[in-house]
């Protein structure tokens, strides 16, 4: 097989499965090893895929800033913000993480619920104030306004008062074997706390953000409990992450 076939082929692979295997791939194409890890170093240098150790992932597309993403897939998140929203019961405190599909998590709660939310998204904040029987807290300092949340040492201090039985986790990227990464670094601080001063952390991944990663980690698969994605998300997909611990839960 020439090398433009063998690239042909090892995206293919990559589009069906969601990452390649160096050792399985080079057993199915008849190359050694060495061949197909400078397959994979061409391919990534190209722009094609991500390598990662022990094979490749899909190259993370270039996101959104919170008003680009704010209107956009709505059906998507509104049916994973119904099954988060279903995880809630009366009388918890919980963070809520900012992002599109958190704020509709907050939408979508009873309004008779009775809880303690916690969160860095003034969006958030805002619309939980219909809800009379919900006591919200919103952790000040500077606003990220890619993403409309506070970050820096004044949110994670705040943060850093309150011990949650829940946290839901706004996604970017999530890898089985590199974890929860994000794409820009002033994020990344107050995710860590509000996933450290939870009993149980909930990730929100639609099947688009698996098994991608983006350059800044920030906690590894083993800190997240529940996982909650859309039906796209296949059993192959999600069978690492089950491997894991991770309770799965599904919306349309």
């Amino acid at each position: 097989m020439l090398k433009a076939e063998r690239h042909a082929y090892l995206l293919q692979q990559l589009s069906k499965h969601g990452r390649l295997s160096a050792i399985d791939e080079a057993e199915q194409l008849g190359i050694s090893e060495d061949t197909l890890r400078r397959d994979l170093r061409e391919l990534d240098a190209a722009g094609s895929l991500q390598r990662v150790h022990g094979g490749a992932i899909p190259k993370p597309p270039v996101p959104a800033s919170y008003a680009e993403r704010r209107g956009c897939d709505q059906a998507r998140k509104s049916s994973l913000a119904r099954v988060a929203a279903s995880l809630v019961s009366d009388g918890e405190v919980f963070f809520l993480d900012g992002g599109t599909t958190a704020l509709c998590i907050a939408e979508s709660l009873p309004v008779n619920l009775r809880a303690t939310i916690v969160t860095n998204a003034p969006a958030i904040a805002a619309a939980l104030t219909d809800h009379p029987r919900v006591d919200v807290y919103m952790a000040g300092g500077a606003v990220a306004k890619r993403s409309a949340v506070t970050i820096g040492a004044e949110a994670t201090d705040f943060l850093r008062r309150f011990r949650a039985s829940l946290s839901f986790i706004g996604v970017c990227a999530l890898s089985a074997d590199t974890g929860l990464t994000i794409p820009f670094p002033e994020e990344s601080s107050t995710k860590r706390v509000m996933i450290e001063q939870a009993t149980r952390v909930v990730a929100l991944a639609s099947n688009d953000k698996l098994d991608i990663a983006y350059p800044y980690i920030v906690a590894p698969t083993t800190a997240i409990t529940d996982l909650v994605t859309d039906c796209a998300a296949t059993e192959d997909r999600l069978a690492p992450y089950k491997l894991r611990g991770i309770v799965i839960h599904r919306g349309a």
